[in-house]
């Protein structure tokens, strides 16, 4: 008896392949488990997601699995299902999800290496070769080389066709190599009993709203939940409830946004129950990450702490999954495979009929419009935190900072202490250009103006990284009149030590390396550093000590952003940055700002979040955006624009047959038109009901076959 298997493959491919069973295999193959498969000319990983005795078309001439690769399935039924939705609600490739669920080492893949034949060698004594040919095959003569590497030495177009080309004719020899497979094996997992002990305190109110979410977790169905109100409060009901699932027998996951606040989160654990926690994120190694996934995929673990990855953690029937800091927007991975770990979160708990506990103080529009509609809110009466804030106005005309700032500075300086200053904008100048014919040096390779660099004394592409020194004279006109435009992180340290010359000040900006940010870090937490100025980056250091004067400059750069969550996105900075500052009544925060009536600048001074969201929803509504409408971004990309550009209309063409009350708008070229020598055009569109969406690009995204990336609003 023939048995055939349908298996996706981990390549960004949105089908399943149909491969056959040896009989050798027969009696040991499972659904979930990985095998090794060819695939043109080389071998790769592949997953079993059916198994039939019934072939699905007799002119098709199927290839055999070459080895299974697991004594047990990796993937659980209901895994497999999770991540199926998943793939489907972000048309993302499946096979790219599962291998994302997965350490690294467990991804097995050939390497394709070009040998010369003996009939090639041959050849290049005669004289009927081209050009291209024989500079091809003499490059082979002493060695072989992989596929990879000639395509990116010769750059011939329509490689592959070169290639099957010179094969057919004997000239060369293709062959797939891979290492010796190990074959996973599952060990018995570990039983022992671990008591939780985690201390907590909840007030009267704080108790009800866990004990109404308890009686969920007992009844062992989908319930979701969004916990509004301070990290505190919240913090407690969370334990709460970890120890009400374990005592039910059932695991917890733990998502963060952030990689920084994991580790914290691992000691508060480690303490009461252990080793019974294990911690996933990508910056594991590639041993360390392998090593935590056996443990969860063997049961040694009852709790998984992480960044948006751990979504995908091997836990068996999880009883409560938490997405704390909700708002953060690191849970939205835009690269492929693109996914929100917070819409992740939602299915993975429907799909194991868990409780889902959304938690923030200042939620993402979108996510608590939904829950006050739809009844899950649970509000813990947090009373925002009450700071002494003052908004300063500035349009920049008198100085970088403004004179009072400098005042609160020197002030804090006489008395000893520290002082933090953020401002969200790389390098000492925005740009650079000509005032005489109006040069700007742009990036070579992204459709973008370079960004000066005093300290390197360098132009620098903040997309792609290229540079060049910076010269003295226009290279247009040859005029020595170079003038600069926009401060940048660089121009307020410089202002600041020209000012507060004995003073130690320090920049903290994505210009250093891990090292070097750990080391100010730490000198800073020992007082040796008067002034700290950052970006964005040193809001996400969790070892930042709270200091007595927090300074915000320009946070309205934020808002210029070509998104239609520009607004929130400010809200939610000044919120980050602002909790740096100490709690007591002489501690201030100071922003100084060119738009001091802005409803975002200005409720998130006062940290009213509710007359936030409501206005905000006011010019959401207005614009239909969500969460009165679903949105998808088609971003098509390729080198040639003409070619870009074309395959986008056609896919605005196909989509316009079936989208009677989507609208459609583009195509367009994308805010940065061109980043690493890659053209981008976009295609947005727009419906009160995603499953119009889905109807469309159904039906429309065959035809656009070109490297695209699709974008979820929801």
């Amino acid at each position: 008896m023939t048995l055939y298997a349908e298996i996706i493959l981990s390549l960004p491919l949105d089908q399943s392949f149909s491969y056959v069973v040896p009989e050798s295999y027969q009696s040991e193959i499972k659904i979930g488990s990985r095998v090794l498969v060819p695939f043109g000319q080389r071998l790769i990983t592949g997953f079993i997601i059916n198994l039939r005795k019934k072939k699905l078309s007799r002119d098709i001439k199927l290839k055999e699995i070459k080895e299974i690769l697991d004594e047990s399935p990796v993937f659980s039924p209901s895994f497999l299902s999770f991540t199926r939705k998943l793939s489907e609600y972000y048309y993302t490739s499946w096979g790219e999800l599962l291998q994302a669920s997965l350490p690294p080492s467990y991804i097995l893949k050939s390497k394709t290496e070009i040998f010369l034949s003996e009939q090639g060698k041959a050849s290049l004594q005669g004289e009927t070769l081209s050009r291209d040919d024989r500079e091809f095959l003499s490059f082979l003569v002493k060695r072989s080389y992989s596929s990879l590497f000639l395509k990116r030495k010769f750059k011939i177009k329509n490689f592959s066709l070169f290639l099957s080309r010179l094969e057919k004719k004997g000239l060369i020899r293709i062959q797939g190599n891979i290492r010796k497979v190990r074959r996973r094996e599952t060990p018995e997992a570990a039983v022992s009993q671990t008591q939780l002990e985690i201390d907590f305190s909840l007030d009267s109110h704080s108790r009800e709203v866990s004990e109404q979410i308890t009686r969920k977790i007992k009844e062992d169905i989908f319930s979701p939940f969004f916990l509004y109100g301070s990290s505190e409060k919240r913090e407690a009901v969370y334990f709460y409830l970890i120890k009400k699932v374990l005592e039910k027998g059932r695991s917890v996951l733990f998502l963060v946004p952030e990689i920084a606040l994991t580790q914290r989160l691992m000691e508060q654990f480690e303490k009461k129950l252990g080793k019974r926690v294990a911690l996933l994120h990508s910056r594991l190694s590639e041993k360390k990450r392998e090593r935590e996934w056996q443990k969860i995929k063997n049961g040694e673990v009852e709790v998984v702490v992480g960044a948006r990855s751990a979504l995908f953690s091997p836990l068996e029937h999880p009883g409560l999954i938490i997405v704390d800091e909700e708002q953060d927007e690191s849970y939205f991975q835009q690269v492929s495979p693109s996914y929100d770990a917070r819409k992740g979160g939602w299915l993975r708990a429907r799909q194991e009929g868990a409780v889902l506990v959304y938690g923030s103080s200042h939620p993402s529009v979108e996510a608590f419009y939904r829950a006050k509609k739809k009844g899950y809110v649970v509000s813990l009466k947090s009373e925002p935190k009450k700071r002494k804030v003052e908004i300063i106005e500035d349009r920049q005309g008198r100085g970088v900072i403004s004179p009072k700032i400098l005042e609160r500075i020197s002030v804090q300086l006489v008395k000893k202490e520290p002082v933090l200053v953020f401002f969200n904008r790389r390098g000492y100048a925005s740009f650079l250009f000509c005032s005489r014919c109006h040069y700007i040096p742009r990036c070579i390779h992204c459709d973008i103006t370079l960004t000066y660099h005093k300290r390197e004394d360098k132009l620098v592409c903040h997309y792609c990284n290229y540079s060049l020194f910076k010269v003295p004279d226009c290279p247009e006109c040859g005029s020595r009149i170079i003038r600069e435009r926009g401060i940048g992180i660089e121009a307020v340290e410089e202002e600041l030590r020209r000012i507060f010359s004995q003073s130690r000040i320090v920049c903290f900006d994505a210009g250093l390396n891990r090292k070097d940010q750990e080391i100010i870090l730490q000198k800073f937490n020992r007082r040796k550093i008067d002034i700290l100025i950052g970006t964005q980056l040193l809001v996400h250091q969790m070892d930042l000590p709270p200091v007595s004067l927090v300074v915000i400059l320009f946070p309205e750069k934020i808002l210029t952003l070509s998104d239609y969550r520009a607004s929130q996105k400010a809200f939610q900075t000044l919120n980050q940055m602002m909790k740096f500052l100490k709690d007591e009544s002489k501690a201030e925060v100071v922003i100084q700002t060119a738009l001091p009536h802005h409803f975002s600048i200005r409720e998130a001074a006062f940290g009213d979040y509710l007359f936030f969201f409501r206005q905000e929803l006011k010019f959401r509504r207005l614009m239909d955006y969500p969460p009165f409408s679903h949105m998808v971004e088609i971003l098509f990309q390729g080198e040639n624009l003409r070619n870009v550009a074309r395959i986008s209309r056609e896919f605005r063409a196909h989509a316009r047959k079936y989208a009677e009350d989507v609208e459609i708008l583009g195509p367009a070229l994308a805010s940065v038109s061109r980043v690493r020598g890659v053209y981008r055009v976009q295609v947005i569109l727009k419906a009160r009901r995603k499953k119009m969406l889905d109807d469309v690009l159904r039906k429309s995204l065959k035809v656009a076959r070109l490297r695209k990336s699709i974008l979820v609003y929801s």
